[in-house]
């Protein structure tokens, strides 16, 4: 992620699924120039910060693998990260890692970016995921990061393969590759950097700064600027400074009761959001709000529409 050796990865990648444990030791490799396949260069790996939420993780290269410091001149090459929050459906991308079943050499796979999750924090692409490509890199065309493959959804059904009625077989028609967004590991890297100065967690098994953000309940009222509750105006949250709203854009929504109270039908993480709501004989209603979790209920007021 950066010349200095912070690297990133999924966090179920250095973590042993039979004990829930991390790894003792984790080792960096650089490929060979010569030959991509032999790694000339290995080395040791310490653990930094993780989001279990999200299933991230930052670490950083600390020493040589036989214990040997590294110079203070020396860097790693490292990926330029993109704003992906900029993407859009059908933009290419590329999927780089080493799957378990892709040999011993990197492979790299195209496909298109399906769409958005933007409350789940999700990527959706058509572009072939599978096991071993956790924690590598998905890039644009121009090479820059957008996110990290962490999972992958099969469509698997059930078929009838002799007429009697009960499935005894199954057909794959296809997969959706879930990348976590570039975003979420700059916000890790910036509550890194805000770290500081704080002395490090030594050994790899210790426990490191985790992030997460607990989910918050938006709810509110809805009145008129003579404090008359307003019932059955729509309200919904959108990402911050987004313009339109549709299925695609709308986090969460709900509608006002005859007393005009709202409480929105999922929750959201913590932070900035652009508030919207509309109700017949109304103006619209835009404002950009910070949800806490502790923050009061919203206040919406709402003007009567203008006669013309």
């Amino acid at each position: 992620m950066r010349a200095d050796g912070l690297v990133a990865t999924n966090n179920h990648v250095i973590t042993n699924t039979k004990t829930g444990r991390l790894y003792d030791e984790i080792l960096f490799a650089l490929p060979d120039k010569n030959d991509p396949v032999v790694s000339s260069a290995r080395f040791r790996l310490r653990l930094l910060l993780v989001n279990k939420e999200y299933d991230l993780a930052l670490l950083r290269i600390e020493s040589k693998a036989t214990g040997e410091p590294l110079p203070k001149s020396f860097t790693f090459p490292a990926v330029e990260i993109a704003d992906s929050n900029k993407i859009k459906v059908l933009e290419d991308l590329f999927i780089i890692g080493f799957p378990e079943k892709g040999g011993t050499s990197v492979t790299v796979n195209h496909g298109y970016v399906e769409g958005q999750d933007p409350l789940a924090k999700w990527i959706k692409t058509d572009a072939r995921v599978i096991h071993g490509n956790s924690g590598g890199a998905a890039v644009n065309s121009e090479g820059k990061l957008i996110g990290i493959p962490t999972r992958v959804v099969a469509d698997d059904q059930s078929i009838d393969k002799d007429g009697d009625g009960l499935p005894d077989g199954s057909r794959r028609y296809g997969a959706v590759g879930f990348l976590r967004p570039s975003t979420l590991l700059l916000a890790m890297i910036k509550q890194l950097d805000q770290k500081k100065g704080e002395p490090e967690p030594s050994p790899l098994s210790a426990p490191a700064i985790t992030g997460s953000s607990k989910l918050v309940t938006v709810r509110g009222v809805v009145s008129s600027p003579g404090g008359e509750p307003i019932a059955g105006a729509l309200v919904g949250l959108v990402s911050a400074g987004q313009a339109t709203v549709s299925e695609n854009t709308l986090l969460t929504w709900g509608s006002a009761n005859a007393q005009g109270q709202f409480i929105l039908n999922r929750p959201v993480p913590p932070g900035r959001y652009t508030l919207r709501a509309k109700a017949v004989g109304h103006e619209l209603y835009t404002s950009d709000v910070e949800i806490t979790g502790d923050g009061p209920p919203l206040t919406i007021e709402m003007r009567p529409t203008r006669n013309r």
